[in-house]
């Protein structure tokens, strides 16, 4: 029999702070953290609801937390599990104006700058790290490093599983050269303005982090291997 395969699925709540919208309209936050694993939903026009008004979950965070705190808490050890060769996904859910592309900008600087730090700690490895960004809008997939507009493919490769093609990969040189490529990104998403955000992002993104790792006294021997694995 092939050896059982262990997976993983943690689910992470982080609640925003209000606007200045919010607050200049007196509103007040629908939820409330009540520990570090369970939210409530305090909202009185749901009074009598046979529908729960608190959700466990592995961790949530409250809305003065910072992303630090974010990504050292509930995404560190997911993110840097790729430099030990485990393929990794992190991804945001919710709604419109719910700070998902503020928390993983976030999170993708914090990943690469403790890479880096891994690499530089570790000099007796040849690492190579790798960026690739795309955006899904309509059911179009674009490369966001590329200013052709040409709608990428799917391919299903016998190895690596389902693929882009032909999609850029940038080789990263350091942590600024990341938040450049970032920015690029950002200018090429296609946005909208919503009755909560006047910048709204209106379509998937997906970073993709690939590192490669090889042991530097077998390097260009016959015996070298390559240490692979993406967190997306």
């Amino acid at each position: 029999m092939a050896a059982a395969r262990e997976e993983k699925i943690l689910v992470l709540v982080r609640l925003r702070p209000l606007s200045d919208k919010e607050i200049v309209a007196n509103e007040v936050a629908d939820w409330e953290c009540i520990n570090d694993n369970t939210i409530l939903y305090r909202n009185t026009l749901r009074e009598g609801s046979t529908f729960p008004s608190a959700y466990t979950f592995d961790r949530v965070f409250r809305g003065d937390c910072s992303t630090k705190k974010v990504y050292q808490d509930g995404a560190k050890e997911i993110a840097l599990s790729v430099v030990n060769g485990i393929n990794s996904s992190i991804f945001a859910y919710g709604q419109t104006s719910s700070g998902k592309t503020y928390t993983m900008d976030g999170i993708t600087e914090y990943t690469v700058a403790d890479i880096f730090d891994y690499i530089n700690r570790h000099e007796e490895r040849a690492f190579v790290l790798k960026f690739s960004a795309i955006e899904i809008y309509n059911e179009v997939i674009r490369d966001l490093l590329s200013s052709d507009n040409t709608q990428l493919r799917l391919r299903d490769d016998p190895e690596r599983g389902t693929v882009v093609e032909k999609v850029t990969e940038e080789s990263l040189k350091d942590l600024n050269h990341l938040k450049e490529l970032l920015a690029i990104c950002e200018a090429q998403r296609r946005i909208g303005e919503t009755s909560l955000n006047e910048r709204s992002s209106r379509s998937h993104q997906i970073i993709r982090l690939t590192i490669e790792s090889s042991a530097r006294e077998f390097l260009g021997k016959e015996n070298s291997t390559t240490l692979a694995a993406s967190v997306v």
